[in-house]
């Protein structure tokens, strides 16, 4: 021990090195000399790190003296000075693999806490979380394990069985929150196809049946033209106040809006008497005026799978000229889907958009549903006709953004639509990780 003292300095500069010039580099150095050295164990690192100490407190035996032409001969590197370059190096590797080594141990003790809580008779949300959390951080424990280490063989095996462990726990989180949504939705007396969908901005999304298209998706359709106007306004620079004719082939039957036929209207006027008023007549002449296809070509660039629009709308009794054919589509996801673009600013003329749904008239569903909880209200379009039930609404709950969906069958009524809404929010009010799934 005596004689290690003399190399001290040696090891300390050593750890200030590997504190100084960050962990990139020093995965540099020691792989550089492990590789060199072949090494395949930490105990080997600890022998070769005596050795060299014995050799370093070893004195040196006299030199003979040097001849005339060693004389002129320029000197070798000091063999003392390589072998405390050694010494740090191989300190610097011996770091690597024990951090290395703390973090395999780690990870195990993590794997082996989510295996048990897994096991768990008694499931529920909260176990299920703690499960998921467990698996991915001991899968951040292997990943912070270098390549160029000894248990780097062992940790890629590992790594590929954690997530996919992660994978499976996440799913089954899934579908514990889902079914949670089943069990609102029962309570609130919506039927069994009522399908539920709920997204943060981040897009951490959970839903009920989500990706099911409704029998019919009635209002709730008028959102895709609305975001297919605005993406070719802004695209051929178009002003909202250009005025469009509202031919009479394309009147039916409309409740509360001003829009009449054979008249003149601004672009701005028909999308907001479309999206606030829920016009028919306002949505026809839309349709006509951007044409199906476009209206679809734009909902399939951005991502849509099913959502199209193929028919026009009409009231009770009175069918439009040239009404189109096939049946106009939807899904929860995809509207909520919609929705989050829109609120993150994602779609062009969002900014528009946000204000138009924040003043649309009908506030018997969302806008109700949230009074005497703890969530605000942003914005909603509604939907209903003699099929189904719907609508689509922001929401904010202690600063976050929230998105949900609710459509349901003409079974349903206003009631049982607010009162799953209002659980919704109010069961996340309580429970905010209830729709989280980041780490």
């Amino acid at each position: 021990m005596l004689g290690i003292r003399r190399f001290l300095p040696a090891i300390n500069k050593t750890l200030a090195v590997v504190a100084g010039i960050g962990l990139f580099q020093v995965l540099t150095i020691a792989s550089s000399f492990s590789q060199s050295s072949n090494l395949r164990s930490l105990d080997q690192l600890y022998k070769i790190r005596d050795r060299i100490i014995t050799q370093l407190e070893t004195p040196p035996s006299p030199s003979p003296e040097p001849t005339l032409l060693e004389r002129f001969v320029t000197a070798t590197a000091n063999p003392q000075e390589t072998l405390i370059q050694d010494l740090q190096a191989v300190e610097i590797q011996i770091l690597v693999e024990q951090r290395a080594n703390d973090n395999l141990q780690q990870a195990v003790r993590l794997a082996n806490q989510a295996v048990e809580t897994g096991r768990s008779p008694n499931q529920s949300i909260e176990s299920g979380q703690q499960t998921q959390f467990l698996w991915q951080q001991a899968l951040n424990n292997l990943q912070e394990i270098p390549q160029n280490s000894f248990l780097a063989p062992l940790t890629a095996s590992k790594i590929q069985e954690y997530r996919e462990n992660l994978t499976t726990a996440t799913s089954q989180l899934q579908q514990a929150k889902s079914k949670l949504l089943g069990s609102i939705a029962r309570e609130s007396g919506l039927s069994a196809k009522a399908s539920i969908g709920i997204c943060r901005l981040s897009r951490e999304c959970l839903h009920l049946r989500g990706d099911v298209p409704p029998v019919s998706p009635a209002s709730l359709i008028k959102l895709p033209i609305a975001v297919a106007l605005m993406n070719k306004v802004a695209k051929e620079q178009i002003s909202l106040d250009k005025k469009v004719y509202v031919t009479s082939g394309n009147f039916t039957e409309d409740s509360s809006t001003k829009i009449e036929s054979k008249q003149n209207y601004p672009l701005k006027t028909l999308l907001e008497e479309m999206i606030d008023r829920s016009s028919n007549i306002a949505t026809n002449q839309l349709i006509d005026y951007l044409g199906a296809d476009y209206i679809n070509q734009v909902l399939e660039n951005r991502g849509y799978q099913v959502t199209r629009v193929n028919f026009k709308l009409m009231g009770e009794k009175i069918m439009p000229a040239n009404p189109g054919s096939g049946r106009n589509r939807v899904t929860v996801n995809e509207l909520t889907e919609m929705m989050v673009q829109i609120y993150n600013g994602e779609t062009p003329g969002a900014k528009f958009l946000v204000e138009t749904l924040n003043r649309q008239y009908d506030r018997n569903i969302g806008f109700a549903a949230l009074k005497g909880t703890q969530a605000q209200w942003l914005g909603e379009k509604t939907g209903e006709n003699s099929l189904v039930l719907g609508t689509t609404l922001a929401m904010s709950i202690d600063g976050e953004a929230y998105v949900i969906t609710v459509i349901d069958s003409s079974s349903g009524s206003d009631t049982e639509m607010r009162q799953s809404i209002s659980k919704i929010a109010d069961y996340i009010s309580r429970n905010p990780s209830f729709i989280d799934f980041r780490f």
